[in-house]
Order: C-alpha cells, then sequence, then structure tokens
C-alpha cells in the first residue's frame, strides 16, 4: 500500500496534491474518456457482440498512425540499427513497464524461439542462429517478476530505470529501445536518459503528443531534451557520442479510460514488432541461399504491408464468426465469474501472451493478482495460465527461453536511488527465484478446480493445440467443472471439442509470426474488458475498478471520481481536490484483509451516491 508513512487521509491528500502534481494527469490523451467507447458498458449489457465490437472500433487510428511511423526516416533508422546489431553480435535491448513491459518480454520470447528453431532446419548455420536469438532481449520495471504480478510503486522512479539500463551492460553503438507507453512512467524515461547518457543508439517510442508531455512531465521532458541536444547537435555538423530518436506513435484516447494495455501496447507490439522481422528478412536473405530460404518459409513484408495486415485484422474481428466466437467467449466468462467459478487456460505456444492479459486483469479490474503455488491464505486468481506440456521449472524455461532476470537489489541500493522508507524498509521480493513459485507447468493445482463452476479452457492457435496438449486436456478436465476450447487464426477442420468456440482469422505467416501474436493481443484485450464491463466493472468506459499501486493510478482514480460525482445530484459542483480527498477516505478506512473486494473508486462513488445503472449524460 502506498502512503504506509502518512497517518491518515488528511495529510495523505495534501502531500499528493502539493507534492506530487507530476502525478496529476488530466491533461493527458490517454487518461481521457475515448468518444467512441463512451457507452461501452451499456451496449454490451444489452448486445454482448456489439459491445465487443464497440472496443475494436477504438483500434481505428493504429493502423494510419504505424503506417506514417513506418515511412519516416526516424524508423528507416531503427530498422537499420537492429540490422546492424544482428551482422555485428551487438545488443537491442528493449525497456518497459506494466503492458509494455510484458509485451517487450513476449516480443523477445518470440524471437529467441524463431531463431532457436531454425537449428534444426539448417543445422550448417547452428552457432550463428543462437547467436542472433541473443541479439535481442528486454527488461520489465521490477525485474521478471512483473511478468505475474505488478510491483508497486516500482515505475515512479527514473532511477530505477537507469539502475536496470546499467545492469543490462550495454555497450555504445549497442541499441536501446523505449517502449515509453503513455510516456509517464518515470522509470521508462530514466533509462531513456541514461542510455544516451551512456552513447547507446535509444529510441525512444512514445504514444502521448510530445507537446503535452514536455508541457507537463518533467520525467519526459528531461527525454526530450535529450533529444534536442543531440539534433542540435546533428544540425551543427557537431561529433557527439551520444544519439537519440524519438519516434511517436499517438493513437489517441484509450478504448477504457487510462487502459494503456489497449491501443498503446497495440501499436508499440505492431511497430517494434514489424521492425524486428523486417530487419531479420534482410539479415535471411543477405544470408542463405534461396533453398535454404525456402526451407525457412514464411511471408517476407514490407512495413506498409503489416499496416495493411492490422487493418485487415480489426476488420475481420469486427464481423462475422470471428465477432460470434468473441462474444460467446464472453458470455462464457462472465457466467463462470458469475457463478464464483474461475478459468484456467491452457496453452504451450502462446502461455506469455495469454499470460500478459490474464496478469493485466489484476490492477485493472481490482482482481486478485496470481499467487504462488504453495500460498493458501491469499484468494485465488479469477484466471491463471498453465502449460500442458512441462512441468513449472522447464515451463518457465520454455516461455522466457532466457535466464530469469530477477532483482538483486539491497536496502542500501534503494536507497542510493532515492526509493521512499517503505520501499527502503521493505524491499519487495523481485528476485529472480520468485517467479519459480508460480506455478505454470502441468503440475496438479487443486486451487484451480476445487471451487464449484471452475473451468479448464484449451486454447488453439491455428493449430498449436497438439497431441499431447489435447491429450493432457482430456485427461485433466474431469477435475473440473467442465472445459471449454477456444480456436483462434487459421483452424484446422477437424474439431476437438463438439461445443468449441471458434475465432477463425486469416493473417500472414512471418517469421515471428507477429501478426498472430497481435491477434492474440486484441483478442484476449477484448475478452477480459468485455467481461468486466458487462459485469458492472466499467461505467460507461470508466475503469472504475483500478487498484492504485502507483501515483499514476492514484490520479487516475480521483479523475475517475471526480468526473462521475459530477452527475450525482448535490456534488455537481466537486473539484479535483475535493476527488483526491475523498478517495484517501475510502483508502484509509479500509482494511487489508477487504483490498480487493472493489475498487477504491467503486466504494467512494456508491457513498456518494451515484447510480452505476443510471445513464451518464
Amino acid at each position: 500500500m502506498i502512503y504506509k508513512t502518512i497517518q491518515n487521509y488528511k495529510e495523505a491528500t495534501k502531500d499528493f496534491l502539493e507534492n506530487e502534481k507530476q502525478f496529476h494527469l488530466g491533461v493527458i490523451t490517454t487518461e481521457q474518456s475515448n468518444p467512441i467507447t463512451k457507452n461501452l458498458s451499456a451496449t454490451i449489457m444489452k448486445d454482448t457482440a456489439q459491445g465487443v465490437k464497440t472496443i475494436f472500433k477504438a483500434d481505428k487510428y493504429v493502423e494510419p498512425v504505424a503506417r506514417k511511423a513506418f515511412n519516416t526516416p526516424e524508423f528507416a533508422a531503427f530498422v537499420d540499427d537492429i540490422k546492424r546489431c544482428m551482422d555485428e553480435k551487438r545488443k537491442v535491448v528493449f525497456s518497459s513497464v506494466g503492458a509494455s513491459g510484458r509485451m517487450a518480454v513476449q516480443m523477445e520470447g518470440a524471437w529467441r524461439c524463431f531463431w532457436q528453431g531454425l537449428v534444426d532446419k539448417l543445422p550448417n548455420h547452428r552457432y550463428e542462429f543462437l547467436q542472433l536469438g541473443d541479439v535481442v532481449t528486454s527488461f520489465i520495471t521490477g525485474g521478471d517478476r512483473a511478468v505475474v504480478r505488478s510491483v508497486e510503486n516500482f515505475e515512479d522512479y527514473m532511477t530505477f530505470g537507469a539502475k536496470q539500463v546499467d545492469e543490462a551492460d550495454m555497450k555504445p553503438g549497442d541499441v536501446l529501445v523505449a517502449l515509453s507507453e503513455c510516456g509517464l512512467s518515470a522509470s521508462i524515461n530514466g533509462s531513456a536518459v541514461r542510455g544516451y547518457e551512456l552513447g547507446l543508439k535509444t529510441y525512444y517510442l512514445h504514444c502521448n503528443p510530445e507537446k503535452i508531455l514536455r508541457k507537463h512531465l518533467d520525467r519526459a521532458r528531461a527525454v526530450f531534451e535529450c533529444v534536442d541536444e543531440y539534433q542540435k547537435n546533428l544540425k551543427k555538423g557537431i561529433p557527439t557520442d551520444k544519439y537519440i530518436v524519438k519516434i511517436p506513435l499517438v493513437v489517441g484516447n484509450m478504448a477504457v479510460s487510462g487502459s494503456t494495455r489497449m491501443q498503446t501496447t497495440t501499436v508499440e507490439l505492431l511497430a517494434a514488432g514489424a521492425a524486428l522481422e523486417v530487419a531479420a528478412n534482410r539479415w535471411l536473405q543477405e544470408n542463405l541461399t534461396e533453398q535454404e530460404l525456402a526451407v525457412v518459409g514464411g511471408e517476407f513484408l514490407t512495413l506498409d504491408q503489416y499496416a495493411d495486415a492490422f487493418a485487415s485484422l480489426n476488420k475481420q474481428l469486427m464481423s462475422g464468426k470471428a465477432l460470434k466466437g468473441l462474444a460467446k467467449a464472453v458470455d462464457f466468462e462472465v457466467d463462470t465469474y458469475n457463478k464464483k467459478g474461475l478459468v484456467t487456460y491452457a496453452t504451450h505456444e502462446y502461455l506469455l501472451d495469454i499470460m500478459t492479459d490474464t496478469t493485466e486483469r489484476q490492477p485493472t479490474f481490482t482482481l486478485p493478482p496470481f499467487r504462488k503455488f504453495n500460498d493458501t491464505e491469499h484468494e485465488v486468481s479469477w484466471a491463471y495460465t498453465k502449460d500442458p506440456l512441462y512441468p513449472n521449472e522447464v515451463a518457465w524455461q520454455q516461455l522466457m527461453r532466457r535466464d530469469i532476470k530477477g532483482l538483486e537489489w539491497t536496502a542500501d541500493d534503494y536507497r542510493a536511488m532515492g526509493a521512499n522508507e517503505d520501499i527502503i524498509n521493505n524491499p519487495p521480493k523481485v528476485s529472480g527465484s520468485e517467479l519459480l513459485e508460480y506455478c505454470i507447468g502441468n503440475e496438479d493445482d487443486p486451487s484451480r478446480y476445487s471451487r464449484d463452476n471452475s473451468y479448464l479452457v484449451l486454447i488453439d492457435i491455428n493449430g498449436s493445440a497438439t497431441k499431447e496438449a489435447i491429450a493432457w486436456y482430456k485427461k485433466e478436465v474431469v477435475k473440473f467443472t467442465g472445459g471449454k476450447v477456444i480456436r483462434f487464426g487459421q483452424i484446422p477442420a477437424e474439431k476437438i471439442d463438439k461445443d468449441e468456440i471458434r475465432i477463425p482469422i486469416e493473417l500472414p505467416r512471418t517469421c515471428t509470426d507477429i501478426m498472430y501474436h497481435l491477434l492474440v493481443k486484441v483478442a484476449f484485450n477484448a475478452l477480459s474488458t468485455g467481461t468486466m464491463a458487462k459485469m458492472g466493472r466499467v461505467f460507461g468506459n470508466w475503469m472504475v475498478q483500478v487498484l492504485p499501486t502507483n501515483k499514476k493510478l492514484i490520479d487516475r482514480s480521483s479523475r475517475i471520481i471526480w468526473n462521475l460525482a459530477k452527475t450525482v445530484p448535490g456534488h455537481e459542483d466537486m473539484t479535483y481536490e475535493q476527488a483526491v480527498e475523498e478517495f484517501f477516505i475510502s483508502y484509509y478506512n479500509r482494511k487489508p484483509e477487504d483490498e480487493y473486494r472493489e475498487s477504491y473508486v467503486v466504494e467512494t462513488l456508491k457513498r456518494l451516491g451515484f447510480d452505476p445503472n443510471a445513464d451518464i449524460k
């Protein structure tokens, strides 16, 4: 809990309003309500398919924004630098936080999987392929533990991001890619500045307007001032060993206000994923024979063709069998959770993709987080992921395809980085060993089926559910109330289950299969968001079930209270400052054991007399 050292709501309110103005983010585009989805909750209550379609409508700017970026000299330099790192066997390191951070780990995993998979096809190149697999790596704020559970308060420190760059052991000429998502997280801005200081080839991908970020956020302004200095030296012909380039990917407001796991991470995955694949294709074409290229397989797309492919994906998801299938999946999950049941997804090849969405449901909708295998005290998470093929330790190896990167920081480290006393006195458990305590393997886990109305869900993408996975599913499903098979993409004709849910989508097959990773991302974002909206955990398109694990989310909670409480008679003149106080009243009256009962936003709005079933004008 943030603000542990402040004793009451009055002091906390005063501190947040006077000392944390950098986290008052109402002017930021991604934090505002999206007019396209303003009636999302009402729409999906009446018609699930139309509600899901409304979510996908908010992706309308992803394709044109990505296409515009693709056709800039900055993006061309980005691709060239990735290719150069491949030729020189240097590092391309992705740095990010939260949803973008998990996506970065996911891209790294897909990259490694491709090159490692080529070893069996073309064994004469095995040494070079394994080297190329190591070219791309990533780190997430809070270390790999953040893949399964957000690390409270870490994104609020520029120093934390800078230290993770230092620990990545990069050298001048290596490439650092800072996926800043909305540009609000201090840790990522800190990593970008540190990359510039160290002389790394640094790229800063941001999804909010530069003008707004410069004006209102010191931590973002620090990055743009580095860009200014670099461009000034470049124009004057002054030799410099410092390099930083900005790549704007401004897609506007999120489908659900402030939920940057939606459109911002989608455009980042499309842009960064396309850059990686285009660079990889160039290397393959330069270094392999025609016969070897035929064995590699897959389509070699231009950057514009990646934009075309996303436009096609969006169009397919909004109509026909795909939309009908997703609506059916939403209704299935709504029914399960309304009956106090659980969902356990089983998949191997796309485990990290689905884990990413499942992890993000916790802070987005105030749900119980993943819990450790031997934990019998805390509430079990509503949704979870398991690998049907391997036991836990091996499943983690398969998932990460590299050593787990924990943070072995001490109280002295945190003190040197200027962390608050909460962190110094109680350093969070973010070492590498922590991750293995979350069992994602095929071991028996009674916590997933001991509750009534709990379901095992087999996920199949392009036939990825192998005979071994199907056999495990059929063996284990008898322990559950029931099972469900959900199939995406190019679906084989033969059925796995008589009542399976089908979401057919045709997309280009490429080296890391980036378009199908995008399919899983946007489809599961819509599935989880649609489910929560239909369960009343979204009001309009406001993310009312937000868990405030950092100061950005305290501000977001307060702004939602402010916007919605003004519709309540007697509170029409509520100010932002009053909303902050009302938030902290709820915050300080909550018992620790009730943390996941409902969000502080919902509790506050109920106390103020807001009716979630009334129309929002």
